[in-house]
């Protein structure tokens, strides 16, 4: 569970959305689910915008009882042009009619009759019709195939060819045609809309399994690292002294200092070393500890529960294995196992405050926002020194409406955390959501001065910028940690905004690339195939 608190600057759907409703750039779509696909036989046979230039002579056609069908080819070659288009037409109201009583397979036949007349994109859209009724999906795309050929602008056969390319799973060509009809029909249909959302997440979902295959996950960011790390109360710690490089003390001891040095390379390594080779009893529990933290840090859930349990097992008063066994299942939305865990904690020690700002915690994700300022509440009555817990509590009186309670919050931690660049940074959020920019830009300049190494506060920054400036601020961000995804998705939305796709698809291949999630990688790809599809 980080300590991730206000408005982080990150990457959603509200977001995207918000680029796509730039009709300067065009470029649209979302991460949405679902929508009932358009099927209604009258949908199937509205005209294509560009009028059909037979339409006018048609109609002064008198009906011929002449039996068009069984003419041969060689008779029709003989026919005059009038002639051919009043055989067509009779062919295809035979067919429209046959289509409305659901005889799919006779209108198929009468519109094949019908194109022997005139090779027409209506004609053919109206069979591919019929075989998408009878689930012929090739023959849907066949058809519509032909349609596009004769008329590249019709509408209606682009979106129906692009409904038998989902039927086929075929999310790249269904997301590319999805992507034309919205645009080429200035996102009038929302069904359209959210079909081509539909196929964007199918396109990003497969495409992340068939990567995860040949490419292991990125590792987390640097970013989310710490923010895991210092949502704990360090622990005070009398390290062994060895030197022994055998001894799994000692890699304990590097372990441990590693970690408070945020060289977290070292420690993983060397809290593996640690457990392997064993240490002293009273070392061994925060051994595990640590081996288990750096596993969930990795993605093996699985590993750092065992470990986690392992501690609890030599020392089951060891109350923070219980707060991270807790994150762990809140990760996995496990939120009744969760609380158990705090439950656990709370009955060996009541007094523990990282306790109450871990279960403030989840009550903040679950939007439980007054038990959550409460909890953080009681973590600071039982200790006063932990900035974040201070933060956290601001940010919740922020969401609960008490702006002059949280404003005075943030001013005491601010006196309190002078040097905090992580105060600087969320106070500076809070400010900017209230409008009051010129305070917030001091405040986020202050935090990278003070964290130089801080991403958040150049991203922040960076949101109240204009378009070139806010690019040199998130490629600052991105300098000083190469693993911020948050950066490089800004800086793919913010070339996207400057109508520079190809620019913004280099960020968002990297974004892939930093992926340390499968819901992270789907998103990522989601970018990254949108984008491609209105290159296309």
């Amino acid at each position: 569970m980080n300590n991730t608190l206000s408005t982080r600057a990150s990457t959603g759907p509200h977001t995207i959305r918000r680029f796509f409703e730039d009709r300067g750039w065009r470029f649209y779509c979302a991460l949405a689910a679902g929508v009932t696909l358009v099927g209604a036989g009258t949908y199937y046979f509205t005209q294509p915008k560009k009028k059909d230039s037979t339409s006018n002579q048609s109609d002064n056609i008198a009906t011929s009882p002449i039996d068009y069908a069984a003419l041969s080819d060689e008779s029709i070659d003989k026919l005059t042009s009038q002639e051919r288009l009043r055989g067509a037409q009779a062919l295809k109201e035979k067919g429209n009619k046959l289509f409305v009583v659901k005889k799919y397979t006779e209108a198929i036949a009468a519109y094949t009759e019908a194109i022997r007349f005139k090779a027409d994109p209506i004609y053919y859209s109206n069979r591919a019709a019929c075989y998408s009724f009878l689930g012929h999906y090739s023959s849907v795309i066949a058809d519509t195939n032909e349609a596009l050929a004769l008329d590249p602008m019709y509408i209606k056969a682009i979106n129906r060819r692009a409904i038998a390319y989902e039927k086929e799973q075929r999310w790249d060509e269904a997301l590319y045609d999805f992507t034309a009809v919205c645009i080429l029909d200035e996102f009038k249909d929302d069904n359209v809309s959210k079909s081509m959302e539909r196929a964007l997440k199918q396109a990003a979902t497969v495409r992340a399994q068939e990567r995860m295959k040949i490419k292991a996950l990125a590792p987390p960011s640097t970013a989310y690292v710490n923010a895991y790390l210092d949502s704990f109360r360090p622990v005070n710690l009398n390290l062994p002294t060895t030197t022994d490089e055998a001894s799994g003390d000692y890699y304990f001891a590097l372990a441990y200092r590693s970690t408070l040095d945020k060289d977290y390379a070292t420690a993983w390594k060397a809290s593996e070393k640690a457990v392997a080779l064993g240490c002293s009893p009273a070392y061994l529990p925060g051994a595990f500890n640590l081996k288990g933290t750096f596993a969930f840090l990795n993605r093996n859930t699985k590993a750092a529960l065992d470990c986690l349990s392992k501690a609890i097992e030599l020392d089951p008063s060891y109350v923070q294995c219980y707060l991270k066994r807790a994150s762990i299942y809140v990760e996995q939305e496990n939120i009744v196992a969760a609380f158990k865990e705090i439950d656990d904690a709370i009955a060996i020690n009541a007094a523990d405050p990282d306790i109450y700002y871990h279960r403030g915690q989840i009550y903040y994700i679950t939007n439980n926002l007054e038990a959550a300022a409460k909890d953080y509440r009681e973590s600071i009555r039982l200790d006063d020194s932990f900035v974040y817990a201070h933060v956290q509590l601001g940010v919740v009186q922020y969401k609960l409406g008490s702006l002059a309670t949280s404003m005075d919050t943030f001013e005491k931690v601010l006196s309190r955390f002078p040097d905090s660049a992580d105060v600087h940074n969320y106070y500076g959020e809070l400010l900017a959501n209230k409008k009051k920019l010129d305070e917030a830009l001091d405040l986020f300049t202050k935090a990278s001065k003070l964290d130089p190494k801080a991403p958040l506060p150049y991203i922040n920054k960076a949101a109240l910028s204009s378009k070139d400036e806010a690019i040199r601020l998130c490629k600052k961000a991105v300098e000083v940690d190469p693993t911020c995804d948050a950066a490089v998705h800004s800086l793919g939305q913010l070339y996207i905004e400057k109508g520079e796709p190809l620019e913004a698809l280099k960020w968002y291949d990297l974004a892939i690339d930093l992926a340390s999630t499968k819901s992270e990688l789907v998103q990522a790809i989601s970018y990254r195939e949108a984008t491609w599809a209105q290159i296309k």
